[in-house]
């Protein structure tokens, strides 16, 4: 999946200034635009050891979608799934090929981790 791409840098780059800060401050629909953006770049590049992170992105989609549209946020189901991504993101970034962007996988892991601390703070 990740071999020194730099398009790939550009969208871990994206998602970490996107993401980082408060959850309350980031929008749906950069995160709906954010999933949309990786599930087309995984598709393009994607192999086996990210085909677990495209799944949890087309579950966590309808979950920030309805969330958008209908003003129902599940926190658990969210916080389920970036606890999903977060292992997955580890696993990745432990790999062989992505060694060239460990710095930067490991950015995107801090940022998810964060969001992942306020949606189970959030949570009823």
């Amino acid at each position: 999946m990740i071999a020194k791409d730099q398009n790939q840098i550009t969208l871990i780059d994206e998602t970490v200034n996107t993401l980082d800060g408060n959850i309350d401050t980031t929008t749906a629909t950069d995160g709906l635009s954010l999933i949309d953006k990786w599930l087309n770049r995984l598709e393009e590049v994607g192999d086996d050891t990210t085909d677990d992170i495209a799944e949890t992105l087309e579950r966590l989609r309808p979950e920030i979608d309805t969330a958008q549209r209908y003003n129902r946020i599940d926190n658990q189901q969210i916080a389920n799934l970036l606890q999903d991504l977060i292992e997955q993101t580890r696993n990745v970034m432990n790999s062989v090929e992505a060694s060239a962007e460990q710095v930067e996988l490991s950015q995107l892991i801090a940022v998810l981790e964060n969001l992942h601390r306020q949606a189970v703070s959030l949570i009823d």
